[in-house]
């Protein structure tokens, strides 16, 4: 069998998930397992977009934790004289670590926001709880049964495809993308928080 590759980065694999969840959406009144997908692809669309924002041009630093941090910043001085130098494991913050940073004043890669992404205490919470306690449970599935409320679902990919829009709407995290690209975005960003989910 021939060998198929495909080529992505962090910028297509948000645009992905943002349109996995509308794919996934549509068949959720159909098949229940869908809301899993919906979920997972919800988290990774929210999760790349702040990883996206936060990274600076010395890539990973940014998006990852401080320890890890750290350890790609002595790496890089260590490689303008030591050709050996071994490149670090990549640690990125978890999802509540991520939207806490992207929250900070200037918390884009290029420092060029003013004003962090507007998201509340409030609705921090919740997403910090949608990471713990319905993503976390999906990836980690135990074997048991379990009920998920997924009345919620709906206003969480409302309130996903605000962040994402407003991290779009500042540019850096998605500038190496032509216009059309990113006017693509925004329309799937557009019928992500327009869904009609099943009632």
């Amino acid at each position: 069998m021939a060998e198929h590759w495909i080529q992505t980065d962090e910028t297509e694999d948000v645009a992905g998930s943002i349109r996995h969840i509308i794919r996934a959406a549509q068949f959720v009144s159909e098949d229940a397992q869908e809301w899993k997908w919906v979920v997972m692809a919800l988290h990774s669309a929210l999760q790349g977009t702040c990883v996206c924002h936060l990274t600076t041009t010395a890539t990973p630093v940014g998006a990852v934790t401080k320890r890890n941090a750290g350890e790609w910043l002595a790496f890089f001085e260590d490689s303008r004289t030591n050709p050996n130098a071994k490149p670090p494991k990549t640690h990125l913050m978890s999802l509540p670590g991520l939207l806490k940073a992207v929250r900070q004043p200037y918390s884009a890669g290029d420092r060029s926001n003013v004003a962090g992404i507007a998201i509340s205490d409030s609705e921090l919470s919740w997403l910090c709880r949608f990471h713990e306690d319905v993503r976390n449970q999906f990836v980690h599935f135990e074997p048991m049964g379990w009920s998920i409320e997924v009345s919620g679902i709906p206003e969480i990919a409302k309130l996903a495809a605000r962040i994402i829009g407003e991290v779009l709407h500042i540019g850096y995290a998605f500038r190496h993308r032509e216009r059309a690209w990113r006017e693509e975005m925004q329309r799937n960003l557009q019928a992500l928080a327009l869904i009609e989910w099943p009632a």
